[in-house]
């Protein structure tokens, strides 16, 4: 039997225009990602900051020990990143999912809704983060004298009491989900209209056609949606450093302003606890789009 060539004129091609795209994968993706797995096994701060040095098989995981038995702020950071991904998905993914379904039947002013639903969406995180900063501020913040009026004489400061300021950071991005929501406008307009015809010469009610019909075939894109929404939760960083820096007593940290603090935003520049911190951020980005394509199957098709 002949074998067939490999490198023919149509190959060589191919590799040419693909190559451009590899070597930047390559430097701005690859490189750094295996950089921060090597250095989460060395020592490397502002003392040794030219040259990291490698902690040695004996102390190989150090590193990871102490984020996860000495340093309370990477444990709260932790902590609070799980329940953020976890309230995008609770929260926002099925609010968004509810605000779709309504639009989708088209009511009076829907496109009107539509754009307004999406303007926090355009506006950057860090003009939000700006605008929350205000809201809750304790001296002419909307919600201060609100609950001042509701509660008076009892001089409530979001950002200074710890619960307060975890919730005031979760809804400063929870409800804003435009984005996700036209992505499941696009696909519930492009599902055959006959398949909701005939099941209206069936007799089926309209809730009883989005339960059936609509969202067993929203799966894949809720899916992903699902995706998007828990990743923002994973990765928020703005919205904490605008709003509450990381307090009251570093309260509010999340993964991404921990790494940043401890890497640059601190005199010890302890870039390998950064690093450690990112890889376990990077391990559960992996587990959490995996649960949740296996939960959504995804990549199954009925």
């Amino acid at each position: 039997m002949k074998k067939r060539k490999w490198l023919t004129k149509r190959n060589g091609f191919i590799c040419v225009f693909l190559l451009p795209g590899i070597l930047l994968f390559i430097v701005i993706y690859a490189y750094p990602l295996v950089n921060i797995f090597f250095t989460s096994f060395c020592k490397w701060n502002y003392k040794n900051f030219i040259s990291p040095e490698f902690l040695g098989f004996g102390q190989l995981f150090d590193n990871y020990i102490k984020l996860f038995t000495v340093d309370a702020n990477f444990q709260r950071a932790l902590v609070n990143t799980i329940k953020w991904v976890a309230l995008t998905l609770v929260i926002q993914v099925p609010f968004t999912l509810l605000v779709a379904l309504v639009l989708s039947k088209k009511p009076k002013g829907w496109k009107l809704t539509r754009n307004v639903f999406v303007i926090p969406n355009i506006i950057s995180t860090a003009a939000i983060g700006l605008i929350f900063l205000n809201i809750y501020s304790p001296s002419r913040g909307i919600i201060t004298e609100l609950c001042n009026k509701i509660w008076p004489g009892s001089n409530i400061s979001v950002l200074a009491n710890e619960k307060f300021a975890f919730w005031g950071v979760t809804f400063s991005f929870i409800l804003f989900g435009g984005s996700l929501c036209l992505l499941l406008l696009t696909q519930i307009f492009s599902i055959d209209p006959g398949i909701y015809e005939a099941a209206r010469v069936d007799g089926a009610s309209s809730v009883q056609i989005d339960l059936r019909i609509t969202l067993p075939l929203l799966r894949p894109m809720i899916g992903t949606i699902a995706v998007m929404a828990a990743n923002y939760g994973l990765l928020l960083y703005n919205e904490v450093a605008l709003i509450t820096g990381g307090g009251p007593d570093n309260a509010t940290y999340s993964l991404s302003y921990y790494i940043y603090k401890t890497a640059l935003g601190s005199t010890k520049l302890n870039f390998a606890r950064g690093n450690t911190a990112g890889v376990i951020q990077f391990i559960l980005g992996i587990l959490m789009v995996g649960a949740i394509n296996k939960l959504f199957r995804t990549n199954k098709a009925d």
